[in-house]
């Protein structure tokens, strides 16, 4: 018998993003976020495995094209995070941004 628990967070990403079943780039913004874990029975401490994520979609859009989650593996989801808030990676985010058809925000001041 496996044990699991979910947690629920909110995400914020200040520039759009994208993430895997989703076609194009997801605004910035607040997002809800279900995370399905399971109690790791090797762990000499009590420990949780991160199994997937359930973010929640709040866009007319999406909502209009019938998604109202997207289903994201814990590590892809951590990836889009920290490619969105580290600003040493800005040429980086700027060319994930341009491939899928967007336009960086100029946050030269």
């Amino acid at each position: 018998m496996s044990i699991t628990r979910t947690t629920h967070r909110t995400v914020t990403f200040f520039h759009p993003f994208h993430l895997p079943n989703h076609a194009g780039l997801l605004p910035a913004g607040e997002y809800e976020v279900d995370t399905l874990e399971k109690l790791d029975p090797n762990a000499t401490t009590r420990s949780y495995i991160k199994l997937e994520c359930h973010v929640y979609l709040w866009s007319e859009k999406d909502t209009a094209e019938g998604k109202a989650t997207l289903l994201v593996d814990p590590k892809v989801l951590e990836s889009a995070l920290a490619l969105d808030s580290d600003p040493l990676r800005e040429d980086e985010r700027t060319q994930m941004i341009k491939s899928f058809g967007g336009v960086p925000a100029d946050n030269a001041a």
